[in-house]
């Protein structure tokens, strides 16, 4: 008998300075995230910013919130390291927190 999915809250600090190399391989890296999202493996997934977004203002992340469907932490973290953005050297994967969880509340945007 397989084990049950468990729901895995995770938080990664981005490296200084990787805004500008974020935004140029973010659209590989939500390209490769499609399969997860279809899936149901990636139920939510954001940047973390150093303050809140103003009109016309360049956003300033400073890492990733993400809540990852997984049997195992190690398959969670698997998939936050096989990331282009933890390949790259965006993410601190130094960094990289991850709990277990249990969503209350979902809600698509």
């Amino acid at each position: 008998m397989a084990a049950s999915k468990q729901e895995w809250l995770i938080i990664v600090s981005d490296h200084p300075n990787m805004l500008d190399k974020r935004l140029e391989i973010r659209p590989k890296h939500l390209e490769a995230l499609t399969p997860h999202v279809k899936s149901g493996t990636v139920a939510f997934g954001g940047s973390t910013l150093d303050s809140p977004l103003k009109d016309n203002e360049r956003m300033q992340s400073n890492g990733s919130a993400m809540i990852i469907l997984a049997e195992s932490e190690k398959e969670a973290r698997g998939i936050v390291e096989g990331d282009i953005y933890a390949k790259e050297g965006v993410w601190d994967v130094g960094s990289l927190q991850i709990w277990p969880f249990k969503s209350a509340v979902r809600q698509p945007l």
